[in-house]
C-alpha cells in the first residue's frame, strides 16, 4: 500500500542520504543518485547536462572549499518531485565558516535524480 507517509519518509530518506553524500564530497557516491541524463542547475548558472558533466562540476566545486554540512529544515514530496530547504555551513579554504540558506527541487525518474535544481547564492564564498 502506497501512502503519503511512505512517500514522505522515502523523500526524507533520499534528501538525508543525498546531502550526507554531498557533505562528504564523495563524487563516486554522488553518482549513484543521478540518472545518466541528469540536468543540474545551481542558482542562475547555466544548466549542466549529463551525469559525468555534473560530477566533474561538483568535484571542481568541492576542491574550492574545506568542507560543508547541510541542515535540512523541511522536505516535501509530490509524485516524482521532492523539495527541501535548509542551511549549509561552508568551511572556506581559509578556514572561516559561512552559513547560507538553500532550497532544492529534485525530479526523479526510476528512483534516480533526473532534474536537480539548487537555489542558493554562493557568491559570498
Amino acid at each position: 500500500m502506497h501512502t503519503k507517509n511512505n512517500t514522505r519518509q522515502r523523500a526524507h530518506d533520499l534528501v538525508t542520504n543525498l546531502y550526507r553524500t554531498v557533505d562528504s564530497r564523495n563524487v563516486a557516491a554522488l553518482s549513484k543518485f543521478l540518472s545518466d541524463d541528469v540536468v543540474f542547475q545551481l542558482g542562475n548558472h547555466e544548466p549542466i547536462r549529463g551525469r559525468d558533466a555534473v560530477l566533474t562540476a561538483n568535484a571542481a566545486f568541492f576542491k574550492t572549499i574545506n568542507g560543508m554540512a547541510h541542515t535540512i529544515e523541511g522536505v516535501w514530496a509530490q509524485d516524482r518531485d521532492v523539495i527541501c530547504s535548509g542551511y549549509v555551513q561552508y568551511i572556506r579554504s581559509d578556514g572561516t565558516e559561512l552559513s547560507l540558506p538553500f532550497s532544492t527541487i529534485l525530479s526523479l525518474e526510476d528512483g534516480l535524480i533526473a532534474d536537480y535544481q539548487v537555489y542558493a547564492d554562493i557568491s559570498p564564498l
